[in-house]
């Protein structure tokens, strides 16, 4: 599948049909505000809509994919549809959404819709913010906009208020294991998506094999920390090469699995882990004190996760070697 190819997942069908008919009914507003958690796949509803909306021979409600239209989608390379997000930094900054409304205000070189999608909208600084907000104030025909956002409420009050907002919610399980289960995943679809809170695009980032072997090298120093079997600097350089973010989500996965699961463990309906493979870890933390050092850690974690989305350079190797002292100090 092409980079730019767009997949109807399936918990999203029903928003899509949804927006097909204020299409079809020439009620489609102007800007949307797509907000819910990270990972639902707002962007792949948004990404599919535009497609259908440029497509110029439209089937049975889905875009032809054969078109010049889709043609040029699939390249990523169609001269009406832009995509704004964070380039060599974390934020939109205020050039990008300069050249969004030089976008906006020429004429539509296909004939048909400009289509504008930006993600995550609460990327956006004060100053690109503002810009945007007066192409909101004063619409173009035929434009849409169409604001992804995993935090809406970090958005001004006056972007939310000119936008048409759809929210979305973690789907039901029994919708999701199919479609991770066609993906031709080797692990269980139940446990991959237990073990991601049953967010789906996170459940299959965790399927990945480069994805299980990172794990396994995080746990596996998590796991000697505790037992005092490695240094600081020496864990902080085994995980050095993998991604920051994903190391500080994995373990953000795997401090609150273990919370979950060891603060049920007096009631009579324990809370099963949902990575199997963290028992021996947990096994650690049944006492009150060390549950209260995790919840601290985890708190920890959230602050570390905030401080690389908000800076174009962080220090991997000092945020993990943090990280890692303070994990050490759970069990002490």
């Amino acid at each position: 599948m092409s980079e730019h190819a767009t997949e109807l997942l399936p918990w999203m069908e029903a928003d899509y049909r949804r927006l097909l008919g204020l299409a079809a009914n020439g009620k489609l507003a102007h800007a949307y505000l797509f907000g819910g958690q990270e990972g639902l796949g707002k962007l792949a509803l948004a990404r599919h809509f535009a497609h259908y909306l440029l497509c110029t021979e439209k089937q049975a409600g889905q875009p032809c994919g054969h078109c010049r239209e889709c043609q040029l989608l699939a390249a990523g390379t169609h001269p009406d549809m832009k995509l704004i997000q964070p380039e060599d930094s974390n934020e939109i900054k205020i050039d990008q959404i300069r050249e969004t409304i030089e976008f906006i205000n020429k004429t539509s070189q296909r004939g048909g819709y400009k289509i504008v999608l930006v993600r995550p909208a609460e990327a956006m600084n004060i100053s690109s913010a503002n810009a945007l907000l007066k192409v909101l104030e004063e619409p173009s025909s035929n434009t849409l906009l169409i604001l992804v956002s995993h935090q809406p409420a970090l958005l001004m009050a006056t972007i939310r208020s000119r936008c048409h907002g759809m929210g979305f919610n973690r789907p039901a399980p029994a919708v999701v294991i199919p479609w991770l289960e066609a993906k031709n995943i080797r692990a269980s679809a139940s446990e991959l998506l237990r073990m991601a809170n049953n967010v789906p695009l996170r459940a299959l980032e965790l399927a990945d094999e480069d994805a299980v072997h990172d794990r396994t090298v995080l746990h596996g120093v998590l796991e000697k920390l505790v037992r005092k079997e490695i240094g600081i600097a020496e864990a902080a350089a085994a995980c050095e090469s993998y991604d920051l973010e994903d190391n500080i989500e994995a373990m953000m996965l795997c401090t609150s699995d273990i919370l979950a699961h060891n603060q049920t463990l007096s009631g009579d309906s324990a809370s099963p882990l949902h990575d199997h493979d963290l028992a021996a870890l947990a096994a650690n933390f049944q006492s009150a004190a060390r549950l209260i050092k995790l919840h601290d850690f985890y708190r920890q974690l959230i602050k570390a996760r905030r401080t690389v989305k908000s800076k174009s350079n962080p220090n991997g190797l000092l945020i993990l070697e943090s990280l890692f002292y303070s994990w050490s100090r759970t069990v002490n």
